[in-house]
């Protein structure tokens, strides 16, 4: 995007105000979530249950209704059914991403593997992606199931991917960013292409909100790595420093990194192959981070994905859905959990 290149959006939607424009279609998702996870093995609603009314924005059912209605679809049921389809998923990778990271909370609340234990957790997600599967087997285009799919494929290599890279201080930028697209990105790249789908959206328009999804869904993804450093634990609801404790290099850490002298490279590579280390000396690591402003750089490149995905708004009439897709993107971008 040219340097001078000024995006011309109405104006952005407050979250409030988004969640009022969609407010029977968002609870016409939550019954469906409810009523698709019903199940004679107790274990499975219960624990499906536990999960749900843990918090959350429902950001990707949001986009899956915004960008269809933004393509000209109408409310009913093909919204809503994909909706539930993306919120599986994602409830699904984080049943699994918990038993992989051994985390005890989530959102301030004990996780369900805490709850629960990791060998029900596993299953239970497993059960969540069949069950996103088979939604679509039954209402979907081959065109959605397909981006599904590639999204599903691109979340598990990204999953794979980190934990290849856990402790590993030298990652390069670019392949930090290729885990952020693939383990957050995609999914929500792939909800954005629903709504196209869902609205019939010309090629030029289906193009233009996978761009929308993969912008805003790699600024997601980099926002809450750095609130791994600026937010606090009653916030955030879990150690600030946590995720780098757990051996998670990201993009401050990796600015900071191309900077620092010898003996800090060496005193960041010894820290952060320990756990108990890393915390130890969290203070030590921080400061070296912003001697580098590491999380100044961060907050722009962030930022920088914003503005590419508002741009790719411009293609579209001005409007109540494309206000909302922006004030989404806005969202992103300043939550503080």
């Amino acid at each position: 995007m040219p340097a001078d290149h000024k995006t011309v959006v109405p104006r952005k939607m407050a979250m409030g105000d988004i969640q009022q424009l969609l407010g029977s279609d968002l609870k016409a998702v939550e019954e469906a979530i409810r009523h698709h996870y019903r199940s004679d093995v107790a274990m499975i609603p219960l624990v499906s249950d536990y999960l749900t009314n843990g918090g959350g924005k429902r950001l990707r059912p949001m986009l899956v209704l915004l960008s269809s209605y933004l393509c000209g679809a109408e409310s009913g049921d093909q919204a809503v059914i994909h909706s539930t389809v993306v919120e599986y998923i994602h409830a699904a990778t984080l049943l699994h991403d918990d038993v992989v990271d051994d985390s005890g909370t989530r959102r301030g609340l004990p996780s369900a593997n805490a709850k629960f234990g990791n060998s029900v957790s596993v299953l239970v997600g497993d059960y969540l992606f069949a069950k996103s599967f088979s939604l679509m087997a039954s209402s979907s285009s081959k065109e959605i199931i397909r981006a599904v799919s590639d999204a599903t494929r691109a979340l598990a290599e990204g999953e794979v991917l980190q934990l290849v890279h856990i402790g590993n201080v030298e990652i390069a930028e670019a392949q930090y960013l290729d885990v952020v697209y693939r383990k957050t990105g995609a999914l929500i790249t792939a909800c954005c292409e629903i709504g196209g789908w869902l609205g019939r959206a010309a090629p030029e328009q289906r193009r233009a909100l996978a761009s929308f999804g993969k912008n805003i869904g790699i600024a997601f993804q980099l926002v809450d790595d750095l609130l791994d450093f600026t937010s606090d634990q009653r916030t955030l609801g879990k150690p600030v420093g946590h995720d780098l404790a757990e051996g998670h290099v990201t993009l401050p850490m990796i600015h900071a990194w191309h900077g620092a002298t010898a003996a800090e490279k060496a005193f960041l590579r010894e820290t952060i192959k320990n756990e108990e280390l890393t915390r130890q000396r969290m203070p030590r690591i921080l400061e070296i981070i912003n001697k580098y402003d590491g999380i100044g750089y961060a907050v722009r490149v962030a930022e920088q994905y914003m503005e590419n995905a508002l741009a790719e708004l411009e293609l579209f009439p001005g409007g109540p859905h494309q206000e909302a897709l922006a004030g989404l993107a806005d969202y992103i971008i300043t939550r503080t959990h």
